[in-house]
């Protein structure tokens, strides 16, 4: 009798624990913000990351494209030669961190392959067409420490000076959710990655901590779960009703290759056409084309 009276205790310890648990998980739901008449002529909108035969399918609607390192440094070339445009952003990732115990950590060559970087960008005529410099992905999520992390900006501070071309270029994070964002003062524009949520996170989720936490004088990356089934609306709408706050709008993600995911996802490649329609208006619409 004892014994069943134990085992009776414990499972209503294990079904309070998973109430709990999934209490503690919350899930959002989509604001009511309708797109305003309002339209911007600042405002930039692209898919984050790219493989090399995603320039070609976005085009049409993107005034931003982003480079993850997942194709070849000459075929950058030939996209940046083939249009004016179009912003840049690049991943700088590979050339400022190595692997240590599956995280990263500052790579003491970083300078050095930074340079390499930029000369051949510079010899081929495109350098001055980046417009954001990206260290690293999610550093608080894949970086071994703030401190590693740090290093890590400061060598891309310090080769940016070298160059009149990158005057200009602007350096951006996007943070993992639920952690700290390390280093923020660091960073011109930062985001924050919650995109299998809906568009509540604005208003009270993840994004909305950022803005407690950033300066006064940094703007914002919104990245929407396109690949999650998140309604584009909302975050337009508040792209546009916020233009000293919003820089771009960078939903993730377009292309669908099983190499590169992280998480159970579908691109927008591989999605239906009435859902592509839906991104590409919405870029349309960010694009001040409808």
């Amino acid at each position: 009798m004892e014994f069943i009276t134990i085992i009776a205790a414990l499972a209503l310890v294990l079904v309070a624990f998973f109430i709990l648990k999934k209490k503690d998980k919350k899930k959002y739901k989509d604001i009511d913000l309708p797109i305003p008449d309002t339209r911007r002529t600042d405002l930039l909108y692209g898919y984050y990351s790219s493989l090399d035969r995603t320039f070609d399918q976005v085009k049409d609607h993107v005034n931003l494209f982003w480079y993850s390192n997942f194709f070849g440094r000459d075929k950058l070339i030939e996209i940046m030669k083939s249009t004016d445009n179009m912003r840049f952003v690049v991943d700088l990732a590979p050339m400022v961190q190595r692997k240590e115990g599956g995280k990263g950590v500052f790579l003491e060559t970083a300078e050095q392959e930074l340079k390499i970087f930029f000369d051949a960008l510079k010899d081929n005529g495109v350098l001055h067409k980046v417009s954001y410099l990206y260290p690293i992905d999610e550093p608080n999520l894949f970086v071994k420490n703030a401190e590693e992390h740090k290093k890590m900006v400061q060598a891309v501070q310090n080769v940016r000076m070298q160059y009149k071309e990158l005057n200009r270029a602007k350096l951006a994070c996007v943070y993992g959710r639920g952690k700290p964002f390390w280093n923020i003062e660091m960073y011109d524009v930062v985001g924050v990655d919650d995109y299998d949520q809906k568009s509540e996170v604005l208003t009270i989720g993840e994004h909305a901590r950022l803005l407690k936490e950033k300066n006064w004088n940094q703007t914002t990356f919104l990245v929407p779960g396109a690949a999650f089934g998140q309604n584009p609306n909302p975050f337009v709408a508040y792209a546009l009703l916020n233009p000293t706050e919003v820089e771009a709008v960078v939903p993730f993600i377009w292309f669908d290759d099983p190499d590169h995911k992280d998480v159970p996802y579908t691109g927008l490649e591989a999605q239906s056409e009435e859902q592509q329609a839906l991104w590409r208006k919405a870029g349309n619409i960010c694009l001040n084309k409808e």
